[in-house]
C-alpha cells in the first residue's frame, strides 16, 4: 500500500512553525507496514491545495492531509477535497448538532464561521475527533475511475492529529491490509572518523542491490555518517533476522567506523566500555574548551568514569596546572605532539584517572600558532604510556572543536576495543 502525506499550512512555508506532524505520521504508518512515497507542503490556497490532492490521488492508494480544517476562511482543506474529487460540500446537521453541544457545554456562544466545520464533501464520511472541535474527513472510493483510494484529513494540531491517527487512520488502515500486511523496521548504524562518500564506496554494492532490508547514507550533525537500514517483514521477529544479517554484512567492510546504533552516542558507548572494564577517565583541553568534558558530562551515568578535567587554553596554565614543561612550549609551540601528549599525562596525574584525553590545535577563524587551522593534536595516556594522533579537519570554529573532541573519544572507544 502506497502513501502520501500532505501538510497544509502557509506558517509551515514560511518556517513560522517546524513541522512535526509528518514525522509522526510517517512513523506509524511505517509501523504499519504503508510504504510512504512522497510528503508535500502546501500554502492555504485552494488551488494549490487541490492541486496537491489530485497529483497525489494519481500515484498512491492512501493520503494523509494534516491542517486547513478549522473554522476560519484560510481554512481550506475540505474545500480542496470536494475540488479534488468533483463534488459539492454537503451540511450535516448531525455535525453541527455536535458543535452546538460542544460549545453550549461550555457556555461558549457558537458562530456561524465555526459552523463552517459542519460541512463535509459529499461521499465523505466524518473521522471522529476525539480531542478537538474539528471533525475529521475520510474517503473510501474512486478518483477517475481507479478504485481503493483512501484520503483522511486531520487537523493539524498535534494532540489532535495525534489522537485521529493512533485511534482512526491506523486501525483503519490494519484492517484494510489484513492479511498482506508487513511491517516497516529501520535500524541506524551511526560512524564516525570517515566521510559520506568514502562510506559509500565501501559498501556501494550493497547500497545499490540491497532490497530488503534497504541500505542508505546519510549524513548526521555535520560530524557522523549513518547507515540506515530498513527491512520489510511480517513481524518483528523477522525484520530483526534480516536487520541483523545486514548488519553484519556492513561491519565485515566498515565495522571500524561504527560506533554504535540507533539512540546509541559516541560519548555513551565510549563511556559504557570504561566501566565494563572499571577504568576512569580525566580530560585536558585545549582548542575544544570544555566540549569535550560536555559530552562526556551531558552523558547519563558518566559520574560512574569521569573523574574531571581542565580547561586549559593558556600556556601558563599547561605549564602551571598541567606540568606541561616550559621547554616543551617552547621548542614545540602548544600545538604539537609534545604538548599534547604532556597534558594528557598531567590530567592523568592530576584526577587520578586510569585514562586521560588531551586536545590542542586551531581552530580559526585565524591561526594563533602557525599552524593551519584545523590542526589538531590529540593524546590519550593509558597505563603502559601516551597513544598520539595528529588530526586536520575542516569547517567553521564549531565544528572544529565539536570534530576534535569526539575524534579524542574515538580514539579511546578505539583503544578500549583493540586487543
Amino acid at each position: 500500500m502506497r502513501a502520501e502525506i500532505l501538510c497544509v499550512g502557509s506558517e509551515l512555508l514560511l518556517g513560522q512553525i517546524i513541522d512535526t506532524n509528518a514525522a509522526y505520521i510517517a512513523t506509524q504508518l511505517a509501523g504499519i507496514g504503508v510504504d510512504l512515497h512522497r510528503k508535500q507542503t502546501a500554502g492555504d490556497n485552494l488551488e494549490r491545495i487541490t492541486d496537491c490532492i489530485q497529483g497525489a490521488l494519481s500515484r498512491a492508494d492512501v493520503l494523509v492531509i494534516t491542517g486547513g480544517l478549522g473554522p476560519t476562511t484560510d481554512d481550506l482543506t475540505r474545500e480542496a477535497i470536494a475540488a479534488a474529487l468533483g463534488v459539492e460540500l454537503q451540511y450535516q446537521e448531525d455535525l453541527a448538532a455536535n458543535l452546538r453541544a460542544f460549545f453550549a457545554k461550555r457556555n461558549y456562544p457558537i458562530s456561524d464561521t465555526t459552523l463552517r466545520q459542519a460541512y463535509l464533501p459529499a461521499g465523505c464520511v466524518e473521522l471522529h475527533n476525539p480531542v478537538g472541535t474539528a471533525p475529521g474527513v475520510q474517503f473510501e472510493g474512486q478518483f477517475r475511475g481507479v478504485g481503493d483510494k483512501w484520503i483522511f484529513a486531520v487537523p493539524g494540531v498535534p494532540r489532535e492529529m495525534k489522537a485521529m491517527l493512533d485511534g482512526g487512520i491506523v486501525p483503519i488502515l490494519t484492517q484494510k491490509m489484513g492479511g498482506e500486511r508487513q511491517i516497516i523496521v529501520s535500524r541506524v548504524l551511526r560512524s564516525f572518523g570517515i566521510g559520506e562518500s568514502g562510506l559509500a564506496d565501501q559498501v556501494e554494492d550493497i547500497l545499490t542491490t540491497a532490497t530488503n532490508p534497504t541500505v542508505a547514507p546519510l549524513i548526521f550533525g555535520n560530524t557522523e555518517v549513518h547507515l540506515r537500514l530498513t527491512a520489510k517483514a511480517r513481524n518483528e521477529a523477522q525484520a530483526k533476522e534480516l536487520l541483523d544479517e545486514m548488519e553484519a554484512r556492513l561491519r565485515e567492510r566498515v565495522g571500524q567506523y561504527i560506533f554504535g546504533s540507533d539512540a546509541q552516542t559516541l560519548p555513551s558507548v565510549t563511556l559504557d566500555l570504561l566501566q565494563k572494564r572499571g577504568a576512569t577517565l580525566g580530560v585536558a583541553e585545549s582548542l575544544t574548551g570544555g566540549v569535550l568534558q560536555g559530552f562526556v558530562s551531558e552523558t547519563a551515568g558518566s559520574s560512574a568514569t569521569f573523574r574531571g578535567g581542565v580547561v586549559a587554553y593558556n600556556a601558563d596554565l599547561k605549564r602551571d596546572i598541567l606540568g606541561v614543561a616550559a621547554q616543551t612550549i617552547e621548542e614545540n609551540g602548544v600545538v604539537s605532539e609534545a604538548v599534547a601528549r604532556e597534558m594528557a599525562l598531567g590530567a592523568q596525574r592530576l584526577t587520578g584517572a586510569t585514562f586521560a584525553l588531551a586536545t590542542t590545535g586551531e581552530a580559526g577563524p585565524t591561526t594563533q600558532s602557525g599552524a593551519p587551522v584545523g590542526t589538531v593534536w590529540l593524546a590519550l595516556a593509558h597505563e603502559n604510556g601516551v597513544v598520539t594522533e595528529k588530526r586536520e579537519f575542516f569547517g567553521d570554529r564549531d565544528a572544529i572543536r565539536r570534530r576534535a573532541a569526539l575524534a579524542a573519544l574515538d580514539s579511546l572507544r578505539r583503544f578500549l576495543l583493540s586487543p
